[in-house]
């Protein structure tokens, strides 16, 4: 039987030394964040007598990169994790404890690969990204993570561009078994000048929901009062709550929803009605979360929160959303609101496929856009001295990243009240601020991780065929 497992590849500007890695979204779970395996593949004789060291990078921006000047910055660094990869600080060649994809890319790459493990923190906050209201195509704000290989002779030494990795990584989180009881919320309000109460009652179908799903609100009024309901407005509210600052929190509508079916309900009538939202990113006001870059096919970032026992992390971005349904009835204190929250996340972790290591040479690596395979030439263990490494490079005719995706519906932006941001975050955050495979094509799902920053250049994957 053989089975498929993707590969993330990237190679330094030299050509010298290059790092395949087995996923580059790690999952945040009870027990722990998920581990980063990979293989690091090295030219000797570039090398030499020098290192090669590895280090898993948090950067948190709080601040636009246009507006740095005279040397300040709005932005700082932590480094989770160190380690000297090349060569092995125990001195041994014998590879333990490696995950089946691992052993097959040591075994077809030869004698220059080194297999590793980064181990994150489970204290590390998800990625989430920032965009400001105003048009920025600066270097990414919030929190966001890299994978950084370079050659040098100390750890502390500054790499140097043409010998150096940055990858791209990104840390999510996933909604737990007990979040299944749909979200339902009642509120009765006594109106201004006015005999009897509205009473109105919000219940949504799921408690979690994926990105792309719709959200379906069921919405059941009760006019126990002396006048009229004219209309029914739904909204969608994103909020984003800035940890490091106490005036760091947003609001942006993200979907509407305005009707006047069913409407005037009279004193003493009921009407029950079912609502369908798509939320999406559309005009904004203030700050927004979105997921990890800046281009119009960005998607809403993912809620973040954060558990009982956790104190709160100053790194951190949280985002949550919530169902906010309006009845209006008259323009003094003729008006009526109840709020639902959601959760807006991934329901499951998607593992890699499991990688065989009873390969036989001479077998392909099948491109993923489902072109013919092109056979591979069986890796044969060079001598580390005469050892002469050439990094993979993209198959011709793979040079097709994907059709673009529809542009999502646009909500309409109203409403100042929920439009609107806390203490002037926006504000306060505008000031602070050997040889290995020959055939590789274009990430048509990931690579967007890298392409929306440019300091990162363009990545590739290659499906593993074993």
């Amino acid at each position: 039987m053989m089975n498929h497992a993707r590969v993330f590849k990237k190679t330094a500007p030299n050509g010298k030394i290059t790092v395949y890695v087995e996923r580059r979204e790690l999952c945040i779970a009870e027990p722990g964040i998920q581990p980063l395996h990979g293989v690091l593949f090295v030219d000797a004789n570039y090398v030499k007598d020098r290192k090669v060291f590895g280090q898993f990078v948090l950067t948190f921006r709080y601040g636009r990169e246009d507006e740095e000047v005279m040397g300040l910055r709005f932005c700082n660094e932590a480094c989770l994790q160190a380690q000297q990869l090349w060569p092995m600080a125990d001195g041994e060649h014998e590879f333990k404890n490696l995950t089946p994809l691992q052993d097959t890319l040591v075994k077809r790459l030869g004698s220059g690969a080194v297999p590793f493990t980064f181990t994150v923190s489970s204290l590390a906050p998800p990625s989430v990204t920032l965009l400001p209201a105003r048009t920025y195509v600066g270097a990414p704000i919030g929190t966001n993570y890299d994978l950084r290989i370079f050659v040098g002779e100390n750890p502390d030494d500054k790499p140097h561009k043409r010998s150096s990795i940055r990858m791209g990584m990104k840390l999510y989180q996933t909604a737990s078994e007990v979040d299944r009881t749909p979200p339902y919320a009642a509120v009765s309000k006594q109106l201004l000048l006015a005999e009897g109460q509205v009473e109105v009652e919000a219940t949504l179908d799921k408690a979690v929901y994926e990105r792309q799903e719709k959200v379906s609100v069921s919405v059941s009024v009760t006019n126990h009062s002396s006048r009229n309901v004219r209309r029914i407005k739904v909204l969608v509210v994103q909020f984003v709550d800035v940890a490091m600052f106490s005036n760091g929190k947003f609001k942006n509508i993200v979907a509407t929803v305005d009707s006047t079916d069913g409407c005037p309900i009279s004193p003493g009538a009921t009407l029950t009605r079912q609502f369908q939202l798509n939320p999406a990113r559309g005009t904004i006001k203030n700050w927004i979360a979105l997921e990890e870059f800046y281009d119009r096919e960005s998607a809403l970032a993912s809620s973040v929160t954060r558990l009982e026992a956790q104190e709160r992390n100053v790194f951190a971005i949280y985002v949550s959303y919530y169902v906010k349904v309006k009845l209006f009835t008259s323009a003094i204190g003729g008006e009526v609101s109840v709020k639902v929250p959601f959760k807006l996340m991934r329901r499951q972790i998607v593992e890699d496929a499991a990688t065989s290591t009873s390969s036989q040479p001479g077998q392909s690596l099948p491109e993923a856009s489902g072109e013919p395979s092109v056979p591979l030439e069986p890796a044969s263990p060079q001598p580390t001295g005469s050892q002469d490494a050439e990094p993979p490079q993209l198959a011709a005719g793979s040079q097709d990243v994907g059709a673009p995706l529809e542009e999502s519906e646009r909500p309409h932006q109203e409403e100042a009240d929920e439009g609107g941001g806390g203490g002037g975050g926006g504000r306060a955050l505008d000031k602070l601020g050997g040889r290995g495979p020959a055939v590789v094509s274009r990430c048509l799902r990931l690579c967007r991780l890298c392409l929306g920053n440019n300091r990162w250049g363009p990545d590739y994957y290659l499906p593993v065929h074993v």
